[in-house]
Formats: structure tokens, C-alpha cells, sequence
């Protein structure tokens, strides 16, 4: 190797040594330690922000937004499927996509109320 290419790399950030660092005893070498905060330095995190506000009248309500609620409905496996298939190539929600099905379904139908509510 010729004496200027040896100055050279000499010279570079690593050195002649790249392993030079495991075995330094520099204190600029060596990390820092992390220290613990107390409970007094943590600032209590409040978390995502509640937007549900209304009165829980069922169970399947809770956790929802206002006016969804949640419901069991038995179906055939084939139109399961072919509903999440749908929501996939929509890039939507499974819950939105049976939600705009139904409305669909049922816009313009002339609907009785039952008595019971």
C-alpha cells in the first residue's frame, strides 16, 4: 500500500481500528445511562379524548357513536362473503358497507312501525 493512502485512511472518521469503539474507555464513548423518571417528572397522559356523551339505554350501545348500536343477524355464508368482498374493494368498514346495503335496501319501501317501541 503506498504511504498516501495509508495518511488517507488514517484520516477517515472510523480510523485504522473500525472496531475501536467496543473497547474504548473514553466517557464521551460510552452511553449515557437512562435514568427513571418519578412519579412526580410523568405527566399524567390523558389518553384518547371521550366524544360519546349520550345516555347508555342498552348494553350494545356502549362504545358507539350516537345513533349505532350493535346487532347479531344470521345470514347465508355466500352473502357474508360476497359482503366483505365488497367492503374490501371499497376500502371500507364491513359495518359501513352492511349500513349503506341495508339503507339501500330499503329506500322507498313503505315501512309499518311496530307497536312495541
Amino acid at each position: 500500500m503506498s504511504e498516501s493512502l495509508r495518511q488517507r485512511m488514517s484520516k477517515q472518521r472510523l480510523g485504522t481500528d473500525p472496531l475501536n469503539w467496543i473497547t474504548s474507555t473514553k466517557e464521551e464513548d460510552k452511553p449515557e445511562a437512562k435514568t427513571i423518571p418519578s412519579k412526580k417528572q410523568i405527566e399524567k397522559k390523558t389518553g384518547r379524548p371521550v366524544t360519546n356523551k349520550r345516555e347508555i339505554t342498552k348494553s350494545s350501545q356502549s362504545g358507539l357513536p350516537e345513533g349505532w348500536t350493535r346487532a347479531t343477524f344470521i345470514v347465508k355464508e355466500e352473502t357474508l362473503e360476497k359482503l366483505k368482498d365488497l367492503a374490501y374493494t371499497e376500502r371500507s368498514q364491513l359495518k359501513i358497507t352492511v349500513n349503506e346495503a341495508l339503507e339501500t335496501y330499503l329506500d322507498g319501501k313503505k315501512i309499518i312501525k311496530r307497536g312495541d317501541n
